[in-house]
């Protein structure tokens, strides 16, 4: 009976016990000692060294010998526990000492012990994490060892990554506010981006800017045989190629990418000859040649530039944070398709064209995602950073960048063609998440010959360009499966549709509110929008519920406080989100 369910059997008496206790028999093992059961487990909670903000995952609880000892140690510093169970047997066990012991634990149901489980407890604890321990309750741990480890380290690398992106946050945080205000209307009078999922047949080739996209610029013309979709820092080397660009991936939030769109005329100056009837008349107008890339903005990306491009554009939007302002915008139907937070536009670009492409049988490659450099360079040839090295060489300065290679933060590493590269924490951060993401990505190809192992099937571009020519007669570009000009009018925003006028509401009500919040802030009860049948602090808080984004990067922005620092901070940002709002709105009368 051992073999299949856990057994009570009580200690050997021993001079070291104190009284009777029991052991746990499960598969031919005692999961305790035989003589003195709570001696390690105890020793190992007295040992134990506990800072502030540490979760204790304590796996294999069986008889939670130890766990009131460890509950106390918890409770003194800020820290809690969570319990996990791998083998099912032994996991109702658990429940069952649980309920008799009348434990206030928390044991993660068996469902739930997986990234995507451990990832939802983490998204509802009320105190954000800083370090996470494990810590074994019994030698049940023992039996999954792979498990246990594997569970430790993705939580580890979730509180990690919770406070990377926090760093990100602080730094960007705020912009991306900016911009998501200023893009809401145009987003709202764009097509839908799922009106392009699906629709291309041809080949896609995903073109980064690393150096790798040198071979693709160097090599014979592929115009016609790929669906070419390239991130925004790759257009001038592939526009500089005379390379024929589909679909523009434009994620990058800051200023500095507006230099890769020097040039790049929008589709409204290279049709600005034809009136807007009759582009909607033409169901082949997206197939012209003068139409222009199709531009696949975030909603946090630099805001003129949708206003720039504003013809064959569609809007998703990169979830850099979950929040309450986030699910407002979304039960008001104004956030477009979402993507996963990938923190690189390379992996939001590859995400992209598998939602793009008809069916899992198109083949989706990649190029110029390096996450790697060589000495002297970072970029694909023809690339702003490039350009920018020799706009600025002189007799002093090289038109190399080997601070890049040799600085603090860069490390040797060897690529996959052997031989030795560059990289940083970030970039091979990025390269690790492509593996786990795009592990079963189905005809997904790497046509690099350097940079860093993307742990896909390599192939050259040669095999996909002679894989490619084969069929020329394969639909490739999505606008003309879309009539983008049908609701767009000549400024490119449909002024007379409900989206958006449900996105100006919505700005109006938020300006609205945020006047409100800093009549509050400033005169306290004097204020004419105090609400007497509650208390100043509890209308205050109910007032900043739902707009994160007013504290959203401040170091300590993890969540709302009443303490006067905190609300000094939040007064001072009113202002600066009010006025992008009023610009967001004067900018769509315009």
């Amino acid at each position: 009976m051992a073999d299949n369910e856990p057994v009570l059997v009580e200690a050997a008496s021993s001079a070291q016990s104190e009284g009777a206790t029991f052991t746990l028999q499960y598969k031919n093992r005692f999961l305790y000692s035989k003589y003195n059961p709570q001696k390690n487990i105890l020793q190992a909670v007295q040992n134990l060294s506990l800072l502030p903000g540490t979760l204790v995952l304590a796996f294999s609880p069986a008889l939670f010998y130890g766990f009131a000892e460890l509950q106390e140690k918890c409770r003194a510093s800020g820290s809690e526990i969570l319990c996990v169970e791998a083998d099912p047997a032994l996991h109702a066990f658990a429940q069952k000492a649980m309920q008799d012991q009348k434990l206030a634990a928390t044991l993660l149901d068996l469902d739930k012990n997986t990234p995507a489980g451990l990832d939802e407890f983490f998204g509802n604890a009320q105190k954000k994490f800083r370090r996470v321990i494990r810590l074994d309750l019994s030698a049940g741990a023992s039996l999954e060892p792979d498990f246990y480890k594997n569970f430790f380290e993705c939580a580890q690398n979730i509180v990690a990554a919770f406070w990377k992106n926090r760093l990100t946050l602080v730094r960007l945080g705020r912009l991306y506010s900016k911009n998501l205000f200023k893009n809401l209307i145009p987003a709202a009078a764009s097509p839908a981006f799922e009106a392009f999922e699906r629709t291309v047949q041809k080949p896609i080739l995903v073109c980064g800017a690393g150096e790798s996209l040198d071979e693709l610029t160097k090599a014979a013309a592929i115009n016609g045989r790929f669906f070419v979709l390239a991130v925004d820092a790759a257009v001038p080397a592939l526009t500089s190629a005379g390379i024929k660009i589909d679909a523009i991936a434009a994620t990058e939030s800051q200023w500095a990418i507006e230099k890769a769109y020097i040039g790049l005329k929008g589709a409204a100056q290279m049709t600005k000859a034809r009136k807007p009837k009759e582009r909607a008349a033409d169901k082949n107008f997206c197939q012209d040649q003068d139409c222009g890339p199709l531009f696949l903005f975030d909603l946090t990306s630099r805001a003129n530039l949708p206003r720039r491009f504003d013809k064959n554009r569609a809007f998703y939007f990169s979830q850099f944070d979950k929040n309450n302002f986030l699910d407002r915008l979304a039960k008001n139907g104004l956030l477009p398709k979402i993507a996963p937070p990938l923190g690189s536009i390379g992996l939001t670009a590859t995400y992209l064209a598998l939602l793009l492409r008809k069916d899992p049988s198109v083949p989706v490659c990649v190029l110029g995602l390096d996450f790697s450099f060589s000495a002297g360079r970072t970029h694909a040839l023809e690339s702003a950073q490039s350009k920018a090295l020799y706009i600025n060489s002189n007799r002093l300065r090289p038109s190399s960048n080997f601070a890049a290679a040799f600085g603090l933060g860069s490390e040797k590493i060897l690529g996959k063609d052997g031989r030795p590269a560059w990289s940083t924490k970030n970039l091979l951060g990025y390269a690790a998440l492509f593996k786990q993401f795009f592990a079963k990505a189905q005809n997904l190809f790497d046509l690099g010959k350097s940079g860093l192992d993307l742990g896909l099937k390599r192939k050259t571009l040669w095999d996909m360009e002679a894989a490619a020519s084969t069929d020329l007669s394969l639909a490739s570009n999505p606008c003309a499966n879309s009539n983008l000009d049908a609701v767009s009018n000549d400024s490119g925003l449909a002024n007379d549709s409900s989206c958006v006028q449900n996105a100006r509401d919505f700005l109006r009500g938020e300006l609205a509110g945020l006047r409100a919040l800093a009549d509050l802030l400033s005169n306290g009860d004097k204020s004419e929008a105090r609400d007497k049948s509650i208390t100043l602090d509890e209308q205050i808080s109910r007032a900043l519920l739902g707009r994160e984004y007013l504290y959203l990067h401040f170091p300590d922005g993890t969540e709302p406080s009443l303490e006067r620092s905190f609300l000094t901070r939040v007064r001072s940002q009113i202002d600066f989100f009010a006025k992008d709002i009023e610009t967001a709105l004067a900018a769509a009368q315009s």
